[in-house]
């Protein structure tokens, strides 16, 4: 596993390629792993409405704020 930047997740979400998704505290096994499946749900989502979504559901004090 390696981290990524935003603007790296944002290009294999615009490809469809997986990558995961966690709050910056957690563990990555912990979070969201973004992928084929992920992306028929989440057809027509752009890739800041995700993230804001995830971010509004999973980061806080306790696992990270981003």
């Amino acid at each position: 596993m390696k981290k990524i930047n935003k603007a790296t997740a944002r290009k294999l979400y615009d490809e469809g390629k997986e990558f995961w998704i966690t709050a910056c505290h957690m563990r990555p096994e912990c979070g969201i792993l973004i992928g084929s499946l992920s992306f028929e749900q989440m057809a027509g989502v752009s890739f800041d409405a995700m993230v804001n979504s995830f971010s509004y559901y999973n980061c806080d004090g306790e696992r990270g704020r981003y």
